[in-house]
């Protein structure tokens, strides 16, 4: 907690100007962050598909009644809230691909589905950038701050229809949740370390989650990429780990010639594989960065 204080008083607020969140939900915890980020001058993208119904005015506090009865979509009601306090975007969509979440430091969910948080969580991965599990759910809410940890491993077991629609939230728990997401994306921005621990709300138990199981398998997602044979393959291995003939190295990449085959591998652990088939580059990638 004194390393929290200690970074703001070391540190100008104002830094904090030049830092960028993407948040994505902006239902009853969404909307909370969104809003303490602002109040710290975070440039902020607001992304959310749904739009207001007069239910929302009890989850937030930053909707009016006339956006509501107006059914303004909520990022755009959320703008107009915000963009007095800091550079605030609004974008009305359903993130259905990496390509959907803005560039951003860090971006912070708030969405309510396994599935949004499987792509933030695939986009934070590629892009080397962490970010924020959000859940409340009834009376319980959880946060976490990601960035090595496996979301998959942590969120195994849960079923992927839960959701507020079907277990309702307290105010009270969705604010919480978020004042804690809230505090661990201004602790990163302003230089702070912030450890990967889940916390349990309202208990405020928080502990370290197993070491991922998803390596030993080894299962890929992959892709095809625009070229003639050449595949995409979403791993968990670093640069510095792959072997072959080095062809070009730099911060960002590493690129291998290894069994007659060109590999270019990311700090992320994507890969870029010319390869005869998708079964060829998993392959590839396995023996390529096996240890």
């Amino acid at each position: 907690m004194h390393s929290r204080y200690n970074a703001l008083q070391n540190r100008e607020i104002k830094d904090l100007h030049n830092k960028t969140a993407v948040v994505i939900g902006l239902g009853a915890t969404g909307s909370v962050i969104a809003e303490h980020l602002a109040r710290y001058g975070v440039k902020l993208c607001l992304v959310d598909r749904d739009y207001l119904e007069i239910k929302d005015l009890y989850t937030s506090n930053i909707y009016t009644k006339k956006q509501c009865k107006k059914a303004l979509p909520k990022a755009i009601a959320a703008q107009k809230k915000l963009q007095g306090l800091t550079e605030t975007k609004a974008v009305v969509k359903n993130v259905e691909q990496v390509s959907d979440i803005p560039e951003s430091d860090i971006v912070i969910d708030g969405t309510d589905n396994i599935e949004t948080r499987k792509i933030i969580d695939e986009a934070s991965k590629n892009r080397n950038k962490p970010w924020i599990f959000s859940s409340a759910l009834g009376e319980r809410g959880i946060s976490m701050f990601i960035d090595e940890a496996c979301f998959n491993c942590m969120t195994q077991g849960l079923n992927p229809r839960d959701s507020c629609e079907t277990y309702g939230v307290m105010r009270e728990i969705s604010s919480i949740t978020a004042s804690c997401s809230s505090l661990k994306a201004v602790d990163y921005l302003s230089g702070v370390n912030v450890e990967e621990k889940l916390e349990l709300i309202p208990s405020m138990k928080s502990f370290t989650p197993k070491k991922c199981e998803c390596s030993e398998e080894r299962v890929f997602k992959t892709s095809n990429v625009c070229g003639d044979n050449k595949y995409q393959v979403f791993g968990d291995s670093k640069p510095e780990d792959i072997r072959g003939k080095t062809l070009a190295e730099n911060k960002y990449l590493k690129r291998v010639e290894f069994n007659n085959s060109k590999l270019t591998l990311f700090k992320s652990g994507r890969a870029i594989i010319e390869a005869e088939s998708q079964e060829s580059a998993e392959r590839l990638y396995r023996e390529a960065t096996s240890i």
